[in-house]
């Protein structure tokens, strides 16, 4: 890695939709897109006909996610909606997500909802980073989806680790048979994997409001068709 990474655009560039504490996941994404790093198609709505503008946008099937920087646990109040196909059943997802967040985080006010073009499935990593005030600054790769709790299958690496270090630490992972190929599922994108924690690398060296970055999962592809944050959490102090 370079000396002196090329910066990019921090939180105070990316509207007032920063603040301290936990982004929320639709500028947290603004925030990787601008670092080089793949997210889904889409955008925030704020009403229901916004959402069938985007998804006619992008194209069917999506996904709606409830945002607001105060809800750390969308899936468990009801506030992620998988694999939606046409109009009629995103419109009533967005009648029924409200509800669910009324009921579930009473109080929370609602940025809107990221309608997002629904991935192809792959390979779930998480990836990461975070100050550490023991060891600095470092970078955590690892098994990700519901895994990385299960397992703890995680590296860790220092923040200007280089495209080798991580290839070398993604392969050191218990899970690494899945990176290869496994039981018929083709080799997965490493080097798409290794440039997204490169840029998670520079994005933190170089924009020093960021504490922490938590992508889970990033969904890898197989070789050469790249890798893409589902969701992603950045701190800022």
């Amino acid at each position: 890695m370079a000396a002196n990474p090329a910066p990019f655009p921090g939180m105070s560039k990316l509207g007032k939709g920063a603040q301290k504490g936990a982004q929320p996941e639709w500028l947290g994404k603004k925030i990787l897109s601008a670092a080089g790093i793949r997210v889904p198609e889409g955008e925030l709505a704020r009403t229901a006909d916004d959402a069938i503008a985007v998804a006619k946008r992008i194209g069917y099937p999506v996904v709606l996610k409830a945002q607001a920087a105060a809800l750390s646990h969308k899936t468990e109040a009801g506030g992620v909606m998988l694999n939606l196909a046409d109009e009629a059943t995103l419109r009533a997802a967005w009648t029924t997500m409200q509800q669910n967040i009324e009921r579930a985080a009473p109080g929370v006010t609602l940025d809107g909802c990221l309608v997002e073009r629904m991935s192809k499935k792959g390979l779930e990593l998480m990836i990461g980073a975070k100050r550490d005030p023991a060891w600095g600054t470092v970078l955590l790769i690892g098994l990700g989806g519901i895994w990385v709790e299960a397992l703890g299958d995680v590296r860790l690496l220092p923040v200007d680790a280089d495209e080798t270090q991580i290839v070398e630490a993604l392969h050191k992972l218990r899970a690494a048979k899945l990176l290869t190929g496994f039981r018929g599922a083709p080799p997965v994108d490493v080097e798409a994997v290794a440039k997204a924690v490169l840029a998670i690398g520079r994005l933190m060296q170089t924009t020093p409001g960021i504490i922490e970055i938590d992508v889970n999962p990033l969904m890898v592809h197989a070789k050469g068709q790249g890798a893409m944050a589902l969701d992603a959490l950045i701190v800022a102090e």
